[in-house]
């Protein structure tokens, strides 16, 4: 009997229950639908540069992320970003070097995760050779494999006095035979490769020329992951890359944790091994690496400077340098948050451009105004106490430097110690103020500086360092990794704690709290900043934007300080 219809509906709902259940309990591949395979083109055959692809891959890092993962091994013969651009991988490793010659050709490549993040690139030099010092590398032949690496030996040359054309190239053979053989005098090497054969050939470091580019400011960046601009606008296919690199992260850590382990797993990949040599491999490899905070981040500044040795040794300057714009994005990164969420209004990208252009010249110039402003107001209070010239010293230090003192000593970590102890031109500028606010009070009349005109300067001078200050302020916080809301505090701290510690001493109630507003429009301004900075990390690859909510806020604190001043504006108070 088939039942009653309500009964038969009640089997209908118990059926699908039980469906969807086992849909939830499947693994996490089953249950997303695993879609094809992931195809990730590798630089070079199998071996421990890319032990992390492998224990990721062997140990389901890559399926608890949902993905399956195809790793096609490279080699020789085998260009991986001419594959990616054919549309033959989803995803390649690849150099910056190579990766910026096929964008000025036109290709629509973009760097979304640099893997090694310091180049392994090097130049040895044998001890036959009798090269002991750069210029000893005049006249002397030197291996290269014309894959850029000749690029970093030149660039490196400029550097030192010299030029590719006071050195003979030689196309070399792999594996360092023709620096072991005797037929070139130098050779470039990778450190976690060639470098590790020469050693175990049995030449000593000590009796060979060595130069790690990456120590020298000089090697351009290496084993970047490279995608196709326009998968970066697919949302499916963005969020395959995220999971990618979250698996990636994991099998990376795991083999810093587990080097025999992850040499193992890697050698299964491999015909033939030599596992000391995939030891040392690995070994070095992840010295190339930050794991410990940053996986894979692209350092923006790096990447410039690749582009402009790229640029230089190819002849094509301008337009390798036109084609750097736009090629790295850091969203794929930060929206795997493979370091946490991001804490701030600026991604990586944006923190340090903020970071330069406070610490740019004519900021810094502005500083040092607002500073000897702040020193001058102390200097006047001293004077009107009738202090010596100690006592004048420190009432003019204090609201000087105090509130940044105040502050570095909050955030501790990274400030520690607080910036006066690390430049000392700020104590200068306190001596100055001293020295020539001591002269001048001998020689004007006792009213002087209580004139319309001089306390019109001060005023301005003041509302200078009250808004170069609140960005500064606001820029350390963003700087120790804080959370958003202290960077007006700490703009606030920094741009009134030096006065504040001036009342204490002088044993008055703050000036401050009496219903002028000053903190408040560092809080206001601080805030400002912040809003303008979520527009512009919008815009990663970009200065500009930074810049100008910079300007906009500095503008805003300074014209609001000059209102308060002019029309006497005072804060609300309760009751």
């Amino acid at each position: 009997m088939r039942g009653p219809r309500w009964l038969r509906r009640i089997r209908a709902v118990l059926l699908l229950m039980l469906l969807a259940l086992g849909l939830t309990a499947l693994p996490p591949g089953e249950a997303r639908g695993m879609q094809q395979p992931l195809r990730v083109q590798l630089r070079w055959l199998p071996q421990a540069q890319f032990a992390g692809f492998y224990v990721a891959k062997d140990l389901k890092f890559f399926e608890n992320e949902g993905l399956a993962v195809s790793l096609q091994p490279g080699g020789p013969s085998i260009n991986g970003l001419q594959r990616l651009i054919d549309g033959e991988a989803d995803v390649a490793i690849g150099w910056s070097s190579d990766a910026l010659d096929l964008r000025r050709q036109g290709a629509d490549l973009v760097n979304v995760a640099q893997l090694l993040q310091r180049s392994g690139t090097m130049l040895i030099c044998s001890a036959e050779s009798g090269v002991k010092q750069p210029l000893d590398l005049k006249g002397k032949r030197i291996g290269t494999w014309f894959l850029g690496d000749q690029f970093d030996v030149g660039h490196w040359l400029r550097s030192h006095g010299l030029d590719l054309k006071d050195v003979r190239l030689v196309r070399q053979r792999p594996a360092a035979q023709d620096l072991l053989d005797g037929r070139v005098d130098c050779a470039t090497a990778m450190s976690y490769n060639e470098f590790q054969t020469v050693l175990r050939a049995g030449a000593f470091q000590s009796r060979l020329f060595t130069v790690r580019f990456a120590l020298e400011n000089s090697g351009f960046l290496e084993d970047g992951l490279y995608v196709r601009g326009s998968d970066l606008q697919d949302p499916t296919k963005r969020a395959r890359l995220i999971r990618l690199l979250r698996g990636l992260a994991r099998g990376w850590r795991y083999a810093s944790r587990h080097p025999q382990e992850a040499v193992a797993i890697t050698e299964r990949y491999m015909t033939h091994s030599d596992s000391q040599h995939q030891a040392d491999m690995l070994q070095e490899i992840l010295k190339l690496m930050d794991l410990s905070r940053g996986f894979a981040l692209l350092d923006p500044v790096s990447f410039a400077r690749s582009a402009a040795i790229v640029g230089q040794g190819s002849g094509h300057e301008a337009a390798i340098r036109n084609a750097a714009e736009g090629a790295w994005s850091l969203k794929i990164w930060r929206a795997a948050r493979i370091d946490g969420p991001q804490r701030g209004p600026l991604g990586p990208a944006g923190r340090q451009v903020f970071s330069a252009l406070v610490q740019s010249p004519w900021f810094y110039g502005l500083d040092l105004v607002g500073t000897a402003a702040f020193a001058l107001s102390g200097f006047l209070h001293a004077l009107q106490r009738r202090y010596d010239l100690w006592g004048c010293f420190i009432l003019t230090l204090l609201p000087a430097v105090g509130g940044g003192t105040l502050r570095d000593l909050l955030i501790g970590g990274m400030r520690s110690p607080p910036f006066i102890f690390k430049d000392s031109t700020y104590l200068l500028v306190v001596a100055l103020v001293v020295a020539a606010g001591s002269v001048l009070a001998g020689l004007l009349s006792s009213g002087a500086a209580d004139g319309q005109r001089f306390n019109r300067v001060l005023g301005v001078c003041d509302s200078v360092g009250l808004a170069t200050f609140t960005i500064i302020g606001a820029q350390v916080a963003l700087e120790g990794d804080l959370s958003w809301w202290w960077m007006p505090i700490c703009a606030a701290l920094t741009c009134a704690g030096g006065g504040m510690l001036l009342d204490v001493v002088t044993g008055r109630e703050p000036r401050t709290f009496q219903g002028e507003p000053y903190e408040e429009i560092a809080v206001a301004g601080a805030l400002l900043l912040i809003v303008g900075l979520l527009v512009a990390d919008q815009f990663e690859t970009l200065q500009w934007p930074v810049l100008v909510v910079m300007i906009l806020s500095w503008i805003f604190v300074f014209v609001t300080r000059q209102l308060v001043v002019q029309f006497n504006l005072r804060s609300w108070s309760p009751g």
